[in-house]
């Protein structure tokens, strides 16, 4: 046991550790921050700050509009371009940029878009604003473990946090309802999924894309090169495809065996194949699905890739192949193996009967005698909160699982009666799903222009979906126009209707 004294007899000794680890800490700072800043220098010539100003509409009130920005990052790209994600870039009104983190903003263009991919490119016309800056190193393949760090501007500085790579995966995209190649990553940082740089060493390996808790997705390198690349070599950008028909893992035996499948377990059950999306006999119900493009399927739907290791199949509709392009497959069918091919369809948030989004484009509405008519689409579903499957109208909700059909392609819905005396007693209506009105089958707002001209004895009649509270309206044809103008009056409502415009040929920016 030491004394008192011999404790005393140490002090000094201890002072001078002390004094020459401090004077260590001055001189030399953190070898693992000076690792860091090293393997990070020159980026700073390759990351901008955007600043995206863009107009937002509330579905409840469709007429109405307010303003709205944030702030995200971008990677300068060579030919004087900026790579960004998509989002919030929909509707946008204003694009500005900024280098170095601080000082002068400068406004930007878009030049090229695809929301499905979530990629956008940006470019600007002042030739200065390029003048120290580099284009980013994009690698070649996509590291699905280890370390990685996430890069951005804060406050002026360039600011790099370590980030732990998790897994490549296929799962829904942000703003898109196919299945796409994501990379995630594990990380406690929070304010992140702006598009920012995620680098090894000095090359681009993602861009974020969303946090969701203690993960962040990002777009992948591979994947980022994958459409850049095409957006070059095609213009107009074909766009993603997707495997529009239904599947399902085959872990029952019986399955199998009804299938009459031979040999070891493998393969998934085709359940069901939309009728507008297929060459007819190319793919059926009951097929069971062996190989894609070479690559054998296993009873869980996945597939070793020779880059990423185990995938889910869906990645096979986006590896390399794009809208239009036909897939080998090899199915079982009636206890046969058969070669056939299956042309992908383009990615188009009218695949289904509801919208899962509207681009670039003002809500639909369109207002006839206080009536309150728009199409039913999940934008509008939102405007009950993010929970809208469980807050939203049931009925509306669940019209979400339905698939677009040839004589059904898009739902109609009275969502408001905006009080006048013209709609006295049927103030209460609202959510209603519209069959027909006047003998007219109603599927899309322009419809009910035509309807509207099929009154029958000065009556307008409208037929709601059945099993709805309310089955049947009926309003004094004569007195339409005269109740609408005074509507719009009253609630200062700029126009009766809106309509989505007709489809664009523009090539720029590229959709």
């Amino acid at each position: 046991m030491k004394t008192i004294s011999s404790l005393n007899s140490l002090m000094p000794i201890r002072l001078l550790v002390v004094a020459v680890l401090f004077l260590q800490g001055v001189m030399y700072p953190h070898t693992s921050l000076a690792k860091e800043s090293g393997s990070l220098r020159g980026l700073e010539a390759s990351i901008v700050t955007l600043e995206i100003t863009r107009q937002t509409y509330d579905y409840q009130q469709p007429w109405t509009r307010r303003t709205d920005q944030v702030t995200k990052m971008g990677v300068v790209l060579a030919g004087n371009e900026i790579l960004t994600t998509a989002d919030f870039l929909q509707d946008h009104t204003l694009i500005r940029i900024q280098k170095g983190g601080r000082g002068l903003w400068v406004e930007g263009n878009l030049k090229w878009i695809d929301y499905h991919a979530n990629m956008a490119v940006i470019d600007l016309s002042d030739s200065k604003f390029w003048v120290g800056l580099k284009p980013i190193v994009i690698a070649k393949q996509t590291p699905s473990r280890g370390p990685a760090q996430m890069v951005r501007w804060r406050n002026g500085v360039l600011e790099s946090r370590d980030l732990s790579i998790n897994r490549l995966s296929v799962k829904k995209g942000k703003l898109t309802f196919i299945d796409v190649l994501q990379l995630e990553l594990d990380t406690e940082i929070a304010g992140i999924g702006w598009s920012e740089a995620i680098v090894r060493g000095q090359q681009l390996i993602g861009i974020t894309s969303s946090k969701e808790e203690h993960t962040c997705a990002a777009l992948p390198a591979s994947f980022l090169r994958m459409c850049l690349a095409a957006r070059q070599e095609a213009k107009p950008f074909r766009g993603l495809g997707y495997f529009a028909f239904v599947w399902q893992r085959s872990n029952n035996p019986a399955t199998l065996e009804f299938l009459n499948l031979r040999g070891e377990p493998r393969g998934v059950v085709v359940l069901d194949v939309p009728k507008n999306t297929r060459p007819e006999g190319a793919l059926q119900p009951q097929d069971l699905i062996l190989n894609v493009e070479g690559f054998d399927i296993d009873t869980q739907g996945d597939y070793l890739d020779p880059e990423f290791g185990v995938l889910s199949m869906e990645n096979l509709a986006t590896r390399n192949r794009w809208a239009g392009d036909q897939v080998r497959l090899k199915v079982l069918r009636t206890g046969k193996e058969v070669d056939t091919t299956y042309q992908l369809p383009k990615a188009d948030y009218k695949a289904d009967s509801v919208p899962d989004a509207a681009f670039d484009q003002e809500p639909e509405y369109l207002i006839m005698g206080g009536l309150v008519f728009q199409p039913l689409s999940v934008p509008y579903l939102q405007s009950w909160g993010t929970d809208y499957l469980r807050k939203a109208p049931f009925r509306l909700s669940f019209t979400t699982q339905n698939k677009t059909s040839l004589d059904r392609p898009s739902l109609v819905v009275l969502s408001t009666i905006l009080p006048d005396s013209y709609n006295l007693g049927y103030q209460e209506a609202r959510w209603l799903i519209l069959d027909a009105m006047n003998g007219k089958k109603i599927n899309r707002l322009s419809d009910l222009i035509e309807g509207k001209k099929a009154a029958k004895n000065g009556l307008h009649e409208l037929f709601f979906q059945q099993g709805d509270s309310l089955s049947k309206l009926m309003l004094d044809a004569t007195q339409t126009d005269e109740a609408t103008q005074r509507v719009l009056d009253r609630y200062g409502i700029e126009k009766p209707f809106v309509f989505a415009p007709a489809t664009s040929t523009k090539e720029t920016p590229q959709r």
